[in-house]
């Protein structure tokens, strides 16, 4: 049973040229083209809530800043980038697999011997894993930055590093699965939508959007997971 399991992820594979090249081109579609994207919409979630908490509600600056910190690193962070990824890669990813189903590459690959789990899934679900868990700390990182800014002005930054002792660390580990495993069910979403594509060129749209609809469900899914224990 253990050889079963330990069988099907062939992490080893990743190392050879051809599956390193499928993943660093999974994290630069993923991770580096997404960042200006993750970091605006940072920088404006951070600047809304600190409106409303702080000069809307009177909410003191270091315990806006607390409460932030704790909502973004636990929540907002890991949901969010979750998010943003669904709806940039997810539904290509599955739409890239779908494509290739249409156009026989998958059916010419497993000819040639070669598995298309260790060549095509494997690198794109580890790719999105790891996008997913980094896009996350730069989103929290560019959301309490720009918090603090608009608390603090260029005290900001001190008020900041103060929030250090006071952070729950199960709050941040909570947010580092959340990352990981939204991650996880994302990738894993999009490749079945991919995979199960038929020979049509319809079923390409179709899996885009089969893959977006099952990944929502997924990730809010595991979310509740979390939560509840």
């Amino acid at each position: 049973m253990a050889d079963r399991l330990f069988g099907v992820i062939r992490w080893r594979r990743l190392w050879r040229p051809p599956m390193t090249s499928v993943l660093l081109r999974q994290l630069y579609f993923t991770g580096v083209e997404s960042l200006v994207l993750i970091i605006a919409i940072a920088i404006a979630v951070g600047g809304i809530i600190v409106n409303q908490i702080h000069y809307q509600y009177g909410q003191a600056g270091s315990e806006t800043l607390r409460l932030l910190s704790l909502l973004t690193l636990n929540e907002l962070s890991p949901l969010l980038t979750a998010l943003i990824l669904i709806a940039r890669s997810s539904s290509a990813m599955a739409s890239e697999l779908a494509a290739m189903q249409v156009h026989g590459e998958i059916r010419i690959l497993r000819r040639l011997g070669l598995s298309v789990r260790d060549y095509l899934l494997l690198p794109r679900v580890l790719g999105m894993v790891l996008a997913s868990f980094f896009l996350s700390l730069y989103f929290s990182a560019a959301t309490l930055l720009a918090a603090a800014l608009a608390v603090g002005g260029f005290n900001g930054p001190h008020e900041l590093a103060l929030l250090g002792d006071s952070l729950p660390w199960r709050a941040v580990g909570q947010g580092v699965l959340k990352s990981l495993l939204f991650g996880l069910a994302i990738a894993l979403m999009a490749c079945r939508a991919g995979m199960r594509g038929g020979v049509a060129m319809t079923d390409i749209p179709k899996a885009a959007s089969q893959s977006v609809i099952n990944s929502l469900v997924a990730v809010f899914a595991v979310d509740l997971v979390v939560l509840l224990l």
